[in-house]
């Protein structure tokens, strides 16, 4: 056995005992089902599928599904059904769900800024955007209000342009190697692929590192009322997850190319060094990147309803996580290099 071996399984150990001793009834009886809902596969889903990856869901006696959306609002809309109990995606759909009768709240983050870039067809610039098809993926995603901001920016309104909804990431991507939009905002790994197709990337919105609540848990508040152990299960295994990502490189990278079925080196390199710098230590929703998206919001004319951020956010979960020196456990066990 190779020196560190024994020191990882050891450490795995321990987050196995540190895991499962908090919720003996649950692994002892059936599992609790916990369906989770993502708007797309891309990089911001990581922790959800490394929680997976590291059995840590079936050690905090949860039996979890992970579906995919194809688009955040619509996501919602199904999470309003209770069809799922959670749902990957940015504040601003929640917020502009909310405006129309929800009650949602975002208890995590995987992502506290705009980790978009906007890529167009060669020979395409920022001032020729006039009468161009913009790909996104749902009319009042993130991607949806990344373009109307850039088109304030610039001048313009979307009178001036086409807006479409195509789907995720890797739809838009292709739909812009078709040729059916001029403009997609792509999202690690189509980053990286696109820039290998010789796409330009127009602007990288990642670079500005704005404040910004891009993807989180989000709830209803029933249920985080009526069901906060299983939430508290699901918040755990999740964030055991990022954590492993964090410290095991090599795992982190063998999940990155079975879950976005690639072996591209550089894709999977890029995959995973994005995941390391968006991912906040501590899981918390931003309060400055809530307030911002509220701000934002307005700016391009959206009527968003309650304007104070921390109607929209339940740190309450993370916060008791922090007090239980969960973080610290993980940190211990997983240290980030």
């Amino acid at each position: 056995m190779r020196p560190g071996t024994l020191r990882i399984t050891a450490a795995s150990l321990g987050l196995a005992f540190a895991l499962g001793a908090a919720a003996p009834s649950a692994q002892a009886a059936d599992p609790i089902p916990f369906k989770i809902g993502i708007s797309a596969p891309v990089v911001t889903m990581f922790p959800v599928w490394m929680g997976e990856a590291g059995g840590f869901y079936e050690k905090e006696g949860l039996k979890v599904e992970v579906i995919n959306m194809e688009g955040g609002t619509r996501g919602l809309q199904v999470l309003l059904s209770g069809e799922i109990q959670g749902m990957h995606v940015g504040l601003a759909p929640a917020v502009l769900a909310n405006k129309q009768g929800a009650d949602l709240r975002l208890v995590t983050s995987t992502c506290n800024t705009i980790p978009i870039t906007m890529f167009t067809k060669a020979g395409v610039g920022m001032g020729d955007l006039k009468g161009k098809t913009f790909g996104i993926s749902t009319f009042g995603s993130e991607t949806d209000v990344a373009v109307s901001i850039l088109l304030k920016e610039l001048g313009l309104t979307r009178s001036d342009v086409t807006v479409s909804q195509i789907g995720g990431s890797s739809q838009r991507f292709g739909a812009l190697i078709a040729g059916r939009i001029d403009v997609a905002p792509l999202i690690e790994p189509a980053i990286t692929l696109a820039k290998e197709r010789g796409f330009n990337p127009m602007i990288d919105l990642a670079d500005a590192k704005t404040p910004w609540i891009f993807d989180s848990l989000v709830v209803t508040s029933s249920y985080l009322k009526g069901n906060r152990a299983t939430l508290t299960r699901f918040v755990k295994a999740s964030v055991a997850g990022a954590y492993l990502a964090l410290a095991d490189e090599t795992k982190a990278k063998e999940v990155v190319a079975q879950k976005f079925k690639t072996n591209d080196a550089k894709v999977i390199a890029a995959t995973y060094a994005d995941f390391k710098r968006l991912m906040p230590r501590d899981a918390a929703p931003s309060l400055e990147g809530a307030k911002n998206v509220l701000a934002q919001l307005e700016a391009i004319g959206t009527d968003i309803g309650s304007r104070n951020a921390n109607d929209y956010l339940d740190l309450g979960i993370i916060e008791a996580l922090r007090q239980e020196g969960y973080f610290a456990q993980l940190e211990k066990i997983y240290p980030v290099k």
